[in-house]
């Protein structure tokens, strides 16, 4: 123990030791995962454009203008895959999602960091386990979207912020920042705006006004130099949006802007509409289950709102979680910014011991508690059963290895549950963590990936290449049109109408295929008919489309003899 508590306190072996024991949780399925609908699929589709077309300023998908975000993404999964040697044309998703990774490997530094800075090395280490553990975090950085990377340049930015805000309220401690502190922010706010335009100014921005306005002073801002950092940050992200401005005619500003950011701002955008307290409700399952440790302590972490540390979380996290709540438009990952915060407040509580119920006087508060109590443990039963129930939903076969996983995490998170409620809060977060270290294999290891008909992509990529003789064949989708469909038969996919697709066959080579929904068959084989176009079935798909929720049958057709 004193060997571990002596490695926690050297910055860089704590960080190593951290970094190696947060792939436990980072590194499940990342690689046997396949390309996932809608936007991972979008992202890594675009950036493959981009590539074979050696265009680093204009984003498409197929032959249509992606201006929903700016390119710093697509820059960095193209120099992923240059440096791991990928090519423009291989259908390998996990090159693209190295970004992701090494994100999220930094954002779980970084907090620890914020930890070390806040509160000690101990309590910076358990944050970022709990950041690592953390379900929407292992469902974003398993992506190959903005969410990972801006997550850490936001946690870079908040950083600096931090230092400057404890210089000025701990006078006696280290000597303030410098200038390399102030170009970290600034550095972090221009990647940000390459990475998602201005919501890095949102979580930074607002944790340092509602910082100045809780102290009544904002002087200490000023070590963040802003006229010089505001002139390098638009430096770093103004030559590219002004060559996109130029070479979109201003669609770029109409998309981006008003389409993607302020519809979702006004209104409920592509059906995610959701009413206030969603996050607050999606974040037993988020944090999962290391929302109960932070629930059971808040009230008493609210008590303790005057010291600094305690106050720089409030200012992070309370102002701009209202302000989502309010926001027509609902999606989980909208929050993640703020989970390493409620991370840092998490291991905070489980270190002074705050979690206990039996030491609460207050029945409102006991009730509360034990509501908290009550949903992590259904939820973490519904996380242990997922393995066996999804299988059973999809018609699929049971995993043999279902069984034991299932037991042993609801075990593992019932006795953590109880042991942390109960004050016991060190045996009870080491048993959390095997809970959440074995839901993470089970879930992401084993089951997604060996689940075929959540993967109908996949199935037909599979089945095209197994009876092709060409190395680059061809497919004409009908009824289908999920990114990811793109994204493992290459750009020239055709998205189309069973006319065209009829037509696509009728060069008689097992070069070129057809993929027919069941409400568009019909018509396909009119059209056939019609064309004097032989046709035979190679295979007769029966999938879950996750995107919709829906089953659908998707029949394979080749050129027949």
């Amino acid at each position: 123990m004193a060997s571990l508590s002596a490695i926690l306190e050297h910055p860089r072996k704590g960080s190593l030791l951290l970094a190696v024991v947060a792939l436990l949780w980072l590194l499940p399925g990342f690689f046997s995962l396949p390309p996932i609908d809608r936007d991972e699929s979008r992202f890594a589709q675009a950036t493959r454009q981009m590539m074979q077309s050696g265009d680093l300023i204009d984003i498409h998908f197929q032959d249509t203008p992606r201006y929903k975000k700016p390119v710093g993404i697509y820059w960095l999964q193209a120099a992923a895959n240059w440096i791991t040697g990928g090519s423009p044309d291989g259908p390998s998703i996990w090159r693209f999602r190295l970004p992701s990774l090494a994100a999220a490997l930094a954002a779980v530094l970084l907090t620890a960091w914020m930890g070390r800075l806040l509160f000690s090395p101990p309590v910076g280490f358990l944050a970022g386990l709990i950041l690592a553990a953390a379900p929407l975090f292992g469902i974003e950085i398993r992506q190959a979207t903005t969410d990972a990377v801006l997550l850490a340049l936001i946690l870079a930015a908040m950083v600096a912020l931090l230092r400057v805000y404890l210089a000025e309220m701990r006078p006696a401690g280290s000597a303030p920042p410098g200038v390399g502190n102030a170009l970290m922010f600034w550095l972090a706010i221009g990647a940000g705006f390459l990475i998602k335009g201005p919501v890095i100014l949102f979580f930074v921005g607002l944790t340092a006004l509602a910082l100045a306005l809780l102290e009544m002073r904002a002087r200490w801002l000023l070590r963040l130099y802003p006229l010089p950092g505001a002139l390098l940050a638009l430096a770093l992200a103004a030559p590219w949006f002004f060559a996109i401005m130029a070479k979109s005619g201003g669609a770029f500003v109409q998309q981006s802007i008003k389409h993607d950011f302020f519809d979702k701002i006004l209104g409920a955008q592509e059906g995610h509409a959701g009413l206030p307290g969603y996050y607050a409700a999606t974040l037993f399952l988020g944090l999962w289950p290391f929302a109960l440790p932070v629930g059971l302590a808040m009230f008493r972490l609210a008590r303790r709102r005057g010291e600094p540390e305690i106050r720089f979380c409030i200012a992070w996290l309370i102002p701009a979680w209202l302000i989502l709540e309010m926001i027509p438009t609902k999606l989980p990952h909208y929050a993640l910014p703020l989970y390493a915060g409620l991370a840092l407040l998490t291991a905070y509580s489980i270190s002074q011991n705050l979690s206990s119920l039996a030491s609460t006087t207050a029945v409102w508060q006991r009730f509360l508690g034990c509501l908290n109590l009550g949903a992590t443990i259904v939820i973490g039963v519904a996380i242990a059963g997922a393995g066996l129930w999804l299988p059973r939903f999809l018609h699929q076969p049971i995993d043999p290895m279902a069984w034991p996983y299932a037991f042993v995490i609801a075990a593992a998170m019932l006795i953590g549950s109880i042991m942390t409620a109960r004050g016991r809060a060190l045996p009870g977060v080491v048993c959390l963590l095997v809970a959440s270290q074995l839901a993470c294999l089970s879930i992401y290891g084993r089951l997604l990936p060996n689940l075929d008909v959540l993967w109908p992509s996949r199935m037909v990529a599979e089945a095209i290449r197994a009876y092709a003789d060409c190395p680059s064949p061809r497919l004409a989708s009908v009824g289908f049109g999920e990114p990811s469909l793109v994204f493992l038969l290459g750009t020239e996919t055709q998205l189309t109408d069973p006319g065209q697709a009829a037509a696509s066959l009728a060069d008689h080579t097992r070069c070129r295929f057809a993929l027919i929904t069941e409400d568009a068959r019909a018509a396909f084989d009119a059209a056939a008919t019609k064309g004097a176009i032989s046709t035979e079935i190679l295979a007769q798909l029966d999938t879950f489309n996750y995107s919709k929720g829906d089953w659908q049958r998707l029949t394979l057709y080749a050129p027949g003899p």
